[in-house]
């Protein structure tokens, strides 16, 4: 008997299970957001088990090109010695769209173990043309967002909003974007700036990554992917591979125009040198073209927000909120007896920069011993800036019995949906305390508001009965012999100070001279190497040592130290030593082009002749007049 009961209720426990683990299906739908037209897609609808009727969906805008094509995958993991066993049921579908627009697909229904599920609808846009790198069945699209070229480069997108802010593209195929949800706040409005890499090309590596520097911010780092994963996402009416780098929460902690400094990197990119002229059917397994890499430099250029002071007439409550808040407070027990620790709860909630606004001042009656006050954050940075709750906790001893008033609290923040100072109210807290034990010392504490007043300063102090020890006076320090050792030694290294910090400015000065008489005979040694170079017709190559030369000859010449040698101080040391504007903006330009032809070699060798009679034509120039 009891043993037809134990395999009836293993039987009912299968079936339990069996019931729960088939209601746990599922069946969802996988499909680009974007595509290009003339690009063939995928769409896959996908079931975690057999599907015993598939009904097609709906799809308009795109001709099926094939499916649906029905394929299935199990696959068995061990982990821990723990058993995974999972098994897919795949209808596929190859797409293709002619025309811009839209491709509408409805939802599609199957039946898995006995229940019907079906999938969402979705909905494709299609754009002109489609991306050059191969983005697979990648389907997150990021929001649409444009703005002007801050790098010096033509903007391949003219047709895009030019209000939207902070973009710049490196190379039409290839950009670094730092953009900002707003760029008109007041002070302390809370900023969400974002850094994202744009693609059309195949990126190999990252090198020189300069994140962007927020001066006059407090800033915060909120997303920092630990890889680097490529979405699509329409730019204009053309496809790009993004991905986010970073994403920031900053706050202006002054008013005015506030500079950005630009994020710079290097992007290794892979590109086709040599095609292979013949193609056949094994060319999609076998790629035979030539490939090479070469470096880009991208630079989101300096991005400038416009921050305004806030408005006059702050009421004294105010704690340097901004966004949108409200307020409780609460005792921790509900009921008190002197002598017993107790706090007092105030929090702050809602969005905002909560992570900068001060403590509200709390008024606590005088009977009661207060204690420093102390703050927990619980709050989420988003788009909003923080949002959650900043809870702070004032610690207090009631050290009478009695029924106290806690007075109302008032705070005061900045509305930003107002645009104006909202102060806010908490009703007075009742708290009655109860007579409780003495002190811990076995003495019971009297509040200051309760003793008698006493003249403190006219009681009797305790007189010491014991006769002092005296010592005889010696001479006074000054006429004594270690005084006039120890002025003689001040005297003595003071002088000897002075000499060694005097031969050693002649010393630098010296160094500086010799770098300035060889400077012109160091540059003659690498313009020949970079000749040598040219002969060999090693684009890179040449171009690094020429750069090498112009730099090396300028910091000799005019003596700047190499981590202060910056275009814009080259260029005013040179212009205020009365070298002609012509010839510092011939010089300036040839530095540009070295550096730009370093990262982006292709199309420079048959300048390079041109470019090295140029430096040497300067370095002379500058060596007649300098």
């Amino acid at each position: 008997m009891k043993r037809g009961y134990s395999i009836l209720l293993l039987c009912f426990t299968l079936l339990i299970s069996l019931s729960a683990a088939t209601g746990q299906n599922t069946f969802k739908v996988e499909a680009p957001n974007i595509v290009g037209s003339g690009e063939r897609f995928l769409v896959k609808f996908i079931s975690d088990g057999d599907v015993t009727n598939f009904v097609r969906p709906t799809i308009t805008g795109a001709d099926v090109i094939a499916g649906p094509s029905t394929s299935t995958s199990s696959y068995t993991s061990w982990v821990n010695g723990k058993r995974t066993d999972s098994y897919t049921v795949t209808y596929t579908y190859v797409l293709e769209a002619d025309q811009q627009g839209q491709i509408n697909i409805t939802p599609a229904t199957a039946t898995i173990g006995g229940n019907t599920y079906s999938t969402r609808s979705i909905t494709i846009d299609i754009v002109k043309g489609a991306s050059s790198q191969s983005s697979g069945s990648q389907t997150s699209q990021g929001s649409q967002q444009s703005g002007g070229n801050q790098n010096g480069n033509q903007d391949p997108f003219s047709s895009m909003d030019e209000d939207d802010p902070g973009i710049t593209y490196g190379k039409a195929d290839l950009f670094l974007r730092l953009s900002f949800n707003k760029t008109k706040v007041v002070k302390g409005e809370p900023i969400i700036a974002t850094l994202k890499l744009y693609t059309r090309s195949n990126i190999v590596g990252l090198e020189d990554v300069k994140m962007p520097v927020f001066n006059g911010f407090w800033s915060q780092e909120i997303e920092v992917p630990q890889n680097i994963n490529f979405t699509r996402e329409k730019v204009g009416n053309q496809i790009y591979s993004s991905a986010l780098i970073r994403r920031y929460m900053i706050m202006p902690q002054q008013s005015g125009s506030l500079t950005v400094d630009p994020c710079e990197m290097v992007c290794q990119v892979q590109v086709v040198t040599k095609k292979a002229r013949s193609r056949s059917i094994f060319d999609d397994f076998f790629d035979n073209d030539t490939y090479d890499v070469v470096k880009k430099k991208l630079s989101t250029g300096k991005q400038v927000i416009h921050v305004s002071e806030l408005p006059g007439g702050a009421p004294e409550s105010f704690g340097g909120g901004v966004g949108k808040l409200s307020m409780t407070a609460r005792l921790t027990k509900d009921s008190l007896k002197s002598n017993e620790a107790a706090s007092l709860i105030v929090e702050l909630s809602g969005s905002g920069n909560l992570n900068l606004i001060e403590a509200p001042k709390v008024e606590l009656p005088q009977d009661f011993e207060k204690y420093d006050a102390k703050s927990t954050n619980n709050f989420n940075n988003t788009a909003e800036g923080a949002v959650g709750k900043k809870v702070y906790e004032y610690p207090f001893i009631p050290r009478a019995d009695g029924t106290y008033t806690i007075p109302s609290i008032e705070y005061s923040y900045f509305d930003l949906n107002q645009r104006r100072y909202v102060t806010l109210h908490t009703e007075p807290i009742e708290v009655k305390v109860a007579k409780g034990s003495a002190n811990p010392n076995g003495a019971t504490f009297i509040p200051a508001s309760q003793k008698s007043v006493g003249n403190l300063g006219d009681d009797i102090r305790y007189i010491k009965t014991a006769m002092p020890s005296l010592k005889k006076a010696g001479r006074f320090t000054v006429l004594s012999w270690p005084f006039y050792l120890i002025a003689a030694l001040l005297i003595a290294g003071f002088f000897g100070i002075k000499k060694l910090t005097s031969s050693r400015i002649a010393l630098a000065k010296d160094v500086m001279r010799t770098r300035n008489r060889k400077a012109n005979k160091v540059a003659r040694t690498r313009l020949k190497k970079a000749q040598n170079y040219l002969s060999q017709n090693k684009v890179q190559e040449f171009y690094e040592e020429l750069h090498k030369a112009l730099l090396g000859y300028t910091s000799d010449k005019l003596s700047i130290q190499r981590s202060e040698l910056q275009r814009d101080v080259i260029e005013e040391t040179l212009l205020g030593r009365n070298v002609p504007t012509e010839q510092v903006a011939s010089l300036i330009s040839l530095l540009d082009d070295c550096e730009m032809v370093r990262y982006s070699p292709e199309g420079a060798a048959g300048a390079m002749d041109a470019q090295y009679k140029k430096a040497v034509g300067l370095i002379s120039d500058l060596e007649n007049k300098l």
